[in-house]
């Protein structure tokens, strides 16, 4: 699932989901997405480091697969206020 443009649409998923992962975009495109995450979750973990085999900087280049755990609230009750249209 996703929360971008009308993919936010298809819904959360598993509305009791304790466990998500995020990729996000490079820090040019989203600054301080860690700390958006921590509005949301406790522990927000980097898990990989976005790239491309062929080294062309576009707009994922530098972002990360965050892992987040420990929702402040239920999942299904935050998935309304995620939706991003960009």
């Amino acid at each position: 699932m996703s929360a971008h443009n009308t993919d936010w649409w298809w819904g959360p998923g598993n509305p009791d989901a304790t466990t998500v992962v995020a990729v996000a975009p490079g820090p040019d495109h989203a600054p301080e997405y860690a700390a958006h995450l921590r509005q949301y979750f406790r522990h927000v973990r980097v898990a990989a480091t976005l790239s491309n085999p062929y080294g062309v900087h576009n707009v994922e280049w530098g972002g990360h697969v965050y892992v987040c755990t420990g929702p402040r609230r239920p999942w299904g009750e935050m998935w309304p206020e995620l939706r991003n249209y960009a």
